[in-house]
């Protein structure tokens, strides 16, 4: 996910410190695991003694929540992206947890379920039968990119930048108007592949997921085969 799609769904939402009890841990074979309750901050690995110590004040961004101490610092990234943790289950935070000067990675939050669309990022690889031509390249596509919140998702469509309000049941998907967007114009087929994209957006759409990489959105107007988003280096 780049950087004006994140400011554009983080902008409105101050920072604020997580609720208690709040939890996080890592994936084997470093299976540690961070408790934040009752003015506590209790770390826990295999092979190693706890530490404890009494939370801090956090410093809080828009998306962050850092608690740094003399013996632990902990730093949460509120998603998007979410977290992929062990066994397939995903966490709306990625979390730091720095040690003298050994980092542990892992997982925290909320569990999200399987399918949930909050926090995930993908692409628009085929927009009614007709391939976008995307190059693997995560900031080369993202003028063909999705991002969705809990409630609302902010994308481009080819030329311009898009945002709407969304809400799900089940499997079926629709957008709550206004469907808003940016009114450049670029050359074809660019203009007529984005005028279908957002005509198949802006009615209901059966949300279906052939496998965990792919989300396909099928409406009255057509389909839409998406790639889910993987950072790169």
């Amino acid at each position: 996910m780049t950087l004006p799609l994140l400011i554009a769904l983080a902008a409105a939402q101050a920072g604020a410190p997580p609720a208690e009890p709040y939890r996080a841990s890592g994936r084997e074979p470093s299976a540690w695991s961070l408790t934040i309750a009752g003015g506590q901050m209790v770390f826990e690995s295999p092979g190693r003694a706890p530490i404890s110590v009494a939370t801090p004040r956090p410093a809080t961004g828009e998306r962050t929540t850092h608690y740094r101490t003399r013996r632990l610092e902990a730093a949460i990234n509120h998603g998007p992206p979410p977290c992929d943790g062990a066994d397939d289950r995903r966490f709306a935070d990625s979390v730091f947890v720095t040690i003298g000067r050994t980092e542990y990675a892992g997982c925290g939050g909320a569990e999200l379920p399987a399918d949930s669309l909050d926090g995930t990022s993908w692409h628009f690889a085929e927009i009614a039968g007709e391939d976008t031509g995307l190059t693997g390249d995560i900031f080369r596509d993202d003028r063909y990119a999705v991002d969705f919140s809990a409630d609302a998702m902010v994308g481009y469509g080819g030329c311009n930048r898009f945002s709407s309000g969304y809400s799900r049941a089940g499997d079926m998907l629709t957008t709550r108007p206004p469907f808003g967007s940016t009114r450049r114009a670029c050359p074809e087929p660019i203009m007529s592949r984005e005028r279908r994209l957002f005509e198949i957006l802006s009615q209901p759409m059966r949300v279906g997921f052939p496998d965990r990489e792919t989300m396909m959105l099928t409406g009255e107007a057509g389909a839409i085969r998406l790639t889910r988003t993987r950072s790169q280096d």
